[in-house]
């Protein structure tokens, strides 16, 4: 086993082990089938099908939140571990803080010294935020920025994100729609900077226990090495 492989294969053992021991929290999650993985920063996509898992597990103000993305191979796409606090928790307004380590595995092609991944490590500092103006939607507001941990890799990044969210919208007695248009700035040291648009749409029947979802990310501007993407697939929450 690669060097890489072993790395990924600790991660995910050291987070089930914690997900058992924290089993008696408030947890949740999903899992989605998607025929291109998307990113957190949805720019940046797998370019093939994936298999994308999150969870969240929380007990008082902190929370844990694991995130497994890979391909449709079972070959490692990049993971997240997110530890985060609410600094403020109301009816209407939620405002969070969050560590975030990950791991970013590139391909290597041809392989080398039976390595086929270039592992990239990231420590990212989190300010999330939710506003809720009425029951059924939400105004989200995000900075997360960045850094190598790594020699390889990106310098830093700079993500601000913002985002209404029209949940639970019925169509006829059965039919449920959610949608959030976004629009984000994105600052990729030496590689991109500017503005995006973005958005999230599902669709389920009442009776579903799984949705099925379309996202969309697009840039404003002509910035070289970016352009129109899109996935599609099955979210199924637990």
């Amino acid at each position: 086993m690669n060097l890489s492989l072993k790395i990924f294969h600790r991660i995910l053992f050291a987070l089930l082990v914690l997900s058992y021991h924290n089993a008696y929290t408030q947890s949740y999650g999903n899992i989605q089938l998607t025929n291109n993985g998307v990113s957190p920063v949805p720019i940046f996509a797998l370019g093939k099908p994936a298999i994308m898992g999150t969870a969240v597990m929380r007990k008082g103000k902190f929370y844990f939140n694991p995130e497994f993305n890979l391909g449709i191979d079972a070959k490692p796409w990049t993971i997240l571990s997110r530890v985060g606090y609410y600094l403020v928790e109301q009816k209407k307004l939620t405002i969070a803080i969050t560590a975030n380590t990950n791991w970013f595995f590139l391909p290597i092609k041809p392989v080398v010294n039976d390595e086929e991944f270039q592992v990239q490590q990231y420590y990212s500092f989190e300010f999330n935020g939710e506003y809720r103006p009425r029951d059924n939607q939400r105004f989200i507001f995000a900075y997360w920025r960045s850094d190598r941990l790594s020699k390889a890799g990106i310098l830093f990044e700079d993500f601000v994100n913002f985002a209404y969210c029209f949940d639970n919208i019925k169509f006829g007695d059965k039919n449920i729609i959610n949608t959030r248009p976004s629009f984000f700035y994105l600052e990729d040291h030496g590689w991109v900077k500017g503005f995006f648009t973005a958005q999230t749409t599902t669709y389920q029947k009442e009776s579903w226990k799984c949705n099925v979802f379309v996202t969309t990310s697009w840039p404003l501007t002509n910035m070289p090495g970016t352009g129109f993407i899109w996935n599609t697939g099955v979210n199924i929450p637990f």
